[in-house]
């Protein structure tokens, strides 16, 4: 009598070999995905100094509801299209984060933190930095700390 099917070993060989391939693909998507959180974070940054640089193009105010040194940027209420910096947050940290500092040093992922271009408090729309934390690095910045200044300019976060 002719069965037609695959044996037990058979089915076991080929559910392990599957596991294999899959473990591969997976643990060489991590540093894609780091890249991809990076890439997102530049964009977030640029988008919220562009934001900055528009509200201040006529008079520089200053930008009310974060006003302490190293502020998280989704506590900002103002003025104009500032109000929407509620809506970005760090793809690893979220909102409830701790917000990049340099006292004590940030040395993972951190939420988006706003200040004067001297690291001081009270941030305007002419005079600023918000801090963020790179994972692998992006373009010509380097993995850790970085700060987008006032004009839009990268730098070392203060």
């Amino acid at each position: 009598m002719n069965k037609k099917g695959f044996t037990l070993i058979e089915l076991l060989v080929v559910i392990a070999v599957i596991g294999m391939l899959a473990s591969i693909v997976l643990v060489s998507l991590g540093p894609a995905r780091a890249k991809a959180r990076d890439a997102r974070r530049v964009a977030d940054v640029r988008q919220m100094s562009t934001a900055l640089e528009i509200e201040g193009s006529d008079n520089p105010e200053a930008v009310t509801g974060c006003t302490t040194a190293d502020a998280k940027v989704n506590i900002c209420t103002g003025p104009g299209s500032i109000a929407d910096f509620t809506n970005f947050a760090d793809p690893t940290a979220g909102t409830a984060g701790t917000a990049c500092n340099l006292s004590p040093l940030s040395t993972s992922p951190c939420q988006y933190a706003i200040g004067q271009d001297d690291g001081s408090a009270g941030a305007t729309t002419g005079d600023y930095q918000i801090c963020f934390w790179l994972e692998q690095g992006s373009g010509s910045l380097a993995a850790g700390l970085h700060a987008i200044k006032t004009n839009g300019v990268f730098a070392t976060c203060l």
